[in-house]
């Protein structure tokens, strides 16, 4: 396996995909538990990955992402671009969009590798994005949330609130968004108003560093050790 620290991983039906600080990308199998495919270029620790049908997206320390032919690993194409770590990398279709701690996101095409577009707004680095193909969601240690228009690349909603670092978002789509921070706390958002429809707080005791949310559960991870099920059996509006 991986020399060092896992730093990210995904997975769909058929495959597990991992990233390291060994500056290597394994392709593991399900039904083994045995690598597949080592993926081998980066210079540097892997921060995050993607990955569809046909390719799989990593992005690293090195300040590049690649892009890799799922089927057999072989690397089909590197973009430089960003001055400083790429901390995050969302795969929707043919476009990559990554962020980094330049404080920028751009856009990628991943049949040719060509810049689409920059979205410049974050005052500091960047360390989450999301992506549904149609909207950008960003967190910053600016401690601020923008919303991007994928299209025009304007930024159309500033969520204010967070008094850290944002340093984990999920949106799958839709009007709400849900962030954690390293100020301890988990907030619901309202992408569309930039209303903060919740606020979780006094639980966590140390930075958030991962969050997921269903129509019922939001589910925290946190260098406190702890794994917190936030559960509203009446359903969350996450329309």
């Amino acid at each position: 396996g991986h020399d060092a620290s896992v730093l990210c991983l995904k997975y769909d039906n058929t495959a597990l995909v991992t990233g390291s600080s060994d500056s290597t990308v394994i392709v593991w199998d399900w039904a083994t538990g045995t690598p597949r495919l080592r993926l081998v270029s980066h210079a540097a620790g892997v921060l995050d990955v993607a990955f569809n049908e046909e390719f799989i997206v990593s992005c690293s320390k090195d300040c590049t992402i690649k892009v890799w032919r799922r089927s057999d690993g072989k690397l089909l194409r590197t973009m430089a671009g960003h001055r400083g770590p790429v901390n995050a990398v969302q795969l929707h279709d043919n476009r990559i969009v990554s962020a980094s701690g330049d404080s920028l996101i751009k856009m990628w095409d991943i049949k040719t590798g060509d810049l689409i577009r920059t979205f410049a707004g974050h005052a500091r680095g960047l360390a989450c994005v999301q992506f549904d193909g149609t909207t950008i969601v960003s967190g910053s240690s600016d401690q601020l949330i923008k919303v991007w228009d994928a299209e025009t690349g304007q930024c159309t909603q500033t969520m204010r609130g967070h008094k850290d670092l944002v340093r984990t978002l999920h949106f799958a789509g839709g009007k709400r968004a849900v962030s954690g921070s390293y100020d301890q706390t988990i907030k619901v958002w309202d992408i569309q108003t930039g209303e903060c429809t919740l606020d979780l707080k006094d639980v966590h005791t140390s930075w958030v560093f991962d969050v997921q949310f269903s129509a019922s559960k939001i589910v925290s991870t946190s260098q406190d050790q702890k794994i917190v099920i936030w559960d509203f059996a009446k359903g969350l509006d996450i329309s």
